[in-house]
């Protein structure tokens, strides 16, 4: 059963198709979160049982965690595909995607004609030998096979470089669109200065800061003790993720760190993979609560509850800046906003990227069309240190005409933010009125989407468990159906006083409150305290084993989907009753 592809991400693989008559070198532009790997394996299933079956799609990348994820995330997509890998030892070339390693095309494996090829972080196409790589396999010629890239990296210099490659830029959506759309997580960028720091008298190398000079200046004690401080300042208890300049700076911030009483420890590229993964791993179970790196964790990492990030490598790359962005903008349940601490010198570089710099530079329309960015008022009103995206474009929509309205518009955050989980454990639950409840229930490091049926039965949404970003995206997919605004986070009922009949329950399950509580505050108390109740029933008649065996049968497939059509469809039709009523 392949997952429902984004609207946006059905506009990109639409949009490739489109443009393919006419342009053979394709690039698609889509933010850090967005899913670009769902996008790209859309494409080549769809390449593959439309356009050529006796080819296989090829996919490249440069480093083994995104090979890895494009071989998980295209199951997402694309269940029965047959996928080989080339890399090192690795030569399984019969497939229908073949994913290959930049370094092993390089060095020179041999292998079968593609159909379409598929180059994942594309920017950086032009390194490692990889142009001559796409020589070779005949991308430049007439008769070759397709190329698409797909990057996070919105940069003019990029694009000027890529331009050699790519002779199309299909599609393209912004951190700034993303947001505003509610695939993104709101934030807010705070600026953090450094006592005695001038970047503008640093050499730059290649259009950045030289390393060597800047490692140099932000080892100092005044330094190291900016970067705690912040943490401590601006992120208490936000699990944050911090960008050194190098393997020193790194273990030196993490020794600052522990010696604050904060959990923290480095990883860099010289660790033992083993190593590296139990320090990922102990961040992943919140047994850490500050991570450092130095740049290994740019691309190819998902935590999607990471809420904070420090940018203690400050560097004028737009396309390295939004990658460090990047790692914080993913959704998760229990997350409302990030944070993104930018380290400044005293002296204003003008080249050096913030991220309200970043913000002024997406200049799109967006929240459909609600506010154009490429109006003037984008430059009379910048964001202020601390404003969050939300917040900075509702002032901005408030000095135009029909500013309610588009206030309104932009504070929707449709989609999947607007809804408001309750965690319990490692299980979030959701209810959506009428003593209906839905889940995301831990499985390995997975979740499983759940809908809890009458009689305390349950029913997976989805015939696997995925990962958590993909499970909420099930589940609030399905919910989105019922239209409900019991869990809508912006509806108008929660700002009304608290009812007589919350009070009551309140005193009965002794959960202290005060008059100053809203009728949402009642709820969410109420919500938490039988949230806990609900899942330690999941945990009793969920069956986990029970029904991976059910799911892995062709039989059982098709009862799961049967079924799930019949309870999408009651869903719209108890959305219409209550619609008229």
């Amino acid at each position: 059963m392949a997952i429902q592809l984004r609207p946006y991400q059905q506009a990109a693989v639409d949009a490739f198709f489109a443009a393919l008559p006419e342009h053979r070198r394709q690039l698609i532009a889509l933010p850090t979160g967005a899913g670009k790997t769902i996008v790209f394996g859309a494409t080549a299933r769809r390449f593959y049982e439309e356009v050529a079956r006796d080819k296989p799609i090829l996919v490249i990348a440069h480093r083994t965690e995104l090979l890895d994820q494009a071989e998980q995330k295209i199951h997402f997509v694309w269940p029965d595909a047959f996928i080989g890998r080339i890399q090192g030892a690795r030569n399984e070339q019969l497939g229908d995607v073949l994913l290959a390693s930049t370094q092993t095309l390089v060095a020179g494996r041999k292998i079968p004609q593609p159909g379409l090829i598929i180059y994942d972080e594309c920017h950086h196409s032009r390194a490692e030998g990889a142009l001559g790589v796409l020589e070779r396999l005949g991308v430049f010629e007439s008769d070759g096979p397709p190329l698409l890239g797909v990057t996070a990296t919105p940069s003019r210099s990029d694009r000027t470089e890529l331009g050699d490659i790519f002779e199309h830029l299909t599609y393209e959506r912004t951190i700034l669109d993303m947001i505003m759309d509610g695939y993104l997580s709101d934030v807010r960028g705070v600026k953090v200065e450094v006592p005695g720091l001038n970047l503008g008298a640093i050499r730059t190398v290649g259009g950045d800061y030289n390393a060597k000079d800047l490692s140099y200046v932000m080892n100092i004690e005044e330094a190291l003790d900016a970067v705690v401080d912040a943490v401590v300042t601006h992120a208490p208890g936000r699990k944050t993720l911090v960008f050194a300049v190098d393997v020193k700076h790194a273990h030196t911030l993490a020794e600052w760190f522990q010696q604050r009483g904060i959990a923290c420890a480095a990883v860099d590229g010289s660790m033992k993979p083993e190593e590296r993964g139990a320090i990922l791993q102990a961040f992943s179970d919140n047994k850490l609560r500050v991570l450092v790196n130095c740049q290994i964790l740019t691309e190819g990492y998902d935590q999607p509850d990471v809420d904070a990030v420090v940018i203690a490598r400050p560097t004028r790359s737009q396309s390295l800046y939004v990658q460090m962005v990047g790692r914080a903008l993913r959704l998760h349940p229990a997350k409302t906003d990030a944070l993104v601490l930018d380290l400044t010198g005293a002296s204003d570089d003008k080249s050096l990227q913030t991220f309200a710099r970043l913000m002024r530079t997406q200049r799109k329309t967006v929240a459909n069309q609600a506010i154009d960015l490429a109006s003037n008022d984008v430059d009379e009103l910048p964001m202020k240190d601390g404003e969050s995206v939300s917040e900075w474009l509702t002032r901005v929509a408030q000095k135009r005409e029909k500013a309610a309205q588009v206030a309104q518009a932009i504070n929707l955050f449709a989609n999947r933010s607007r809804y408001r989980w309750q965690q319990v454990k490692e299980t979030f639950a959701i209810s959506y009125g009428n003593d209906g409840w839905a889940y995301l229930y831990r499985d390995g490091d997975e979740f499983w989407p759940v809908l809890e049926l009458r009689n305390e039965k349950f029913i997976p949404l989805h015939e696997r468990a995925l990962p958590l970003e993909y499970a909420q995206g099930v589940v609030e997919g399905f919910l989105a159906l019922m239209e409900s605004k019991v869990i809508d986070k912006e509806a108008d009922w929660r700002n009304a006083p608290m009812s007589d009949r919350q009070k009551y329950v309140l005193d009965k399950y002794r959960i202290r409150y005060d008059d100053t509580w809203t009728r949402g505050m009642a709820a969410d108390a109420l919500g938490q305290r039988f949230a806990a109740k609900r899942v330690r029933v999941l945990q009793k008649n969920f069956d986990v084993q029970k029904w991976r065996d059910v799911l892995e049968q062709p039989h059982g497939q098709v009862w799961l989907e049967q079924r799930l059509m019949t309870l999408r469809a009651h869903a719209q039709a108890r959305s219409r009753v209550a619609q008229t009523s």
